[in-house]
């Protein structure tokens, strides 16, 4: 946790927002096609090369791994040049040969008939003329599915808000076991801050990782963040969450209703005690005594009731 006003605002949750890729998959994708990546020349390895490797978005990751672990750059620089992401699209670097880009199909170029791959996911360019494209297999991190079919079952609706193609959304929604029509695919940034706000009613909760969700993150009632490497969100989350899957968010939940039974009781047995004490004392039988026996036992009584709301919390974790 992050911020101290957390606990209130989960009690306000009922609409739960994931980002697909590296919230719901696992942080880098399978490249299908790395023999793509093996037919490109040298010097055109090193500029893909200097587009992904430092990178955060797990495609550029998928790429980077891939042209590493299998020595397709082995002794080659990463080309020199002028870089520059553009949020939702893809990344470019300028160079004195040219412009090189690696981004979703159609934000730069034409496709050479040799180079189309149908179904693509990624198209590498050079001067405007798509020189390669990749397709990726996505890991839908383990639990997944059980794990939003119980925030479900505790009245939470959950939906996918992501960039990528409809095919590849509409896919992971049945993965999940969700209607179609709770996958948002093709957004922008700023496509899918418009529509968190249009869904939100002071409750909603939006799970991201990428930079592309830093703007529906802003406009979400309550942001989380899953822990990983390279992670861009982290300073903008109310919470953020540790393992290969999305449990820590309803343990979460958990937590917090462990928390409100707890105080609920300590209130309930405060009023009560309170309520003892005085008509004692109205009616003229607060003696010394009874005086020094009501007050060792309310605070064991409070310490009982805190040690098991610990309890439940713990159960929760």
């Amino acid at each position: 946790m992050r911020e101290g006003d957390l606990w209130p605002r989960l009690r306000r949750i009922r609409k739960i927002i994931f980002d697909k890729t590296g919230t719901l998959t696992l942080e880098t994708p399978r490249l299908l096609d790395p023999e793509a990546l093996a037919a490109l020349a040298p010097a055109t390895r090193a500029a893909l090369l200097a587009l992904v490797q430092d990178n955060p978005h797990p495609v550029s990751q998928s790429l980077a791994e891939t042209l590493l672990g299998d020595g397709l750059v082995a002794g080659l620089v990463p080309a020199a040049g002028e870089l520059r992401e553009s949020v939702g699209d893809g990344v470019s670097l300028q160079t004195p040969d040219g412009a090189w880009s690696l981004g979703r199909p159609g934000w730069r170029g034409s496709h050479p008939p040799a180079v189309i791959l149908e179904g693509h996911d990624t198209e590498f360019a050079f001067n405007g003329t798509v020189l390669a494209c990749f397709r990726f297999e996505d890991a839908v991190r383990p639990g997944a599915r059980a794990e939003i079919a119980a925030l479900q079952a505790s009245g939470r609706a959950a939906y996918i808000l992501s960039g990528d193609r409809q095919a590849k959304v509409q896919a992971m929604t049945a993965a999940l076991g969700l209607p179609a029509d709770r996958g948002v695919a093709e957004s922008t940034p700023q496509a899918k801050a418009a529509w968190v706000k249009a869904l939100d009613r002071r409750d909603t909760l939006m799970l991201g990782d990428g930079a592309n969700d830093s703007l529906a993150f802003d406009a979400a009632f309550v942001r989380g963040t899953p822990v990983i490497h390279r992670g861009v969100l982290e300073g903008k989350s109310d919470f953020y969450y540790l393992g290969r899957g999305i449990d820590g968010l309803r343990r979460l939940f958990g937590v917090n209703e462990a928390r409100r039974r707890t105080q609920a009781w300590l209130l309930v047995f405060s009023i009560a005690y309170n309520a003892i004490a005085v008509g004692l004392a109205v009616a003229g039988h607060m003696s010394p005594l009874v005086a020094a026996i009501l007050m060792p036992v309310s605070s064991l009584l409070s310490l009982a009731i805190v040690a098991g709301g610990l309890r439940r919390v713990a159960a929760a974790r």
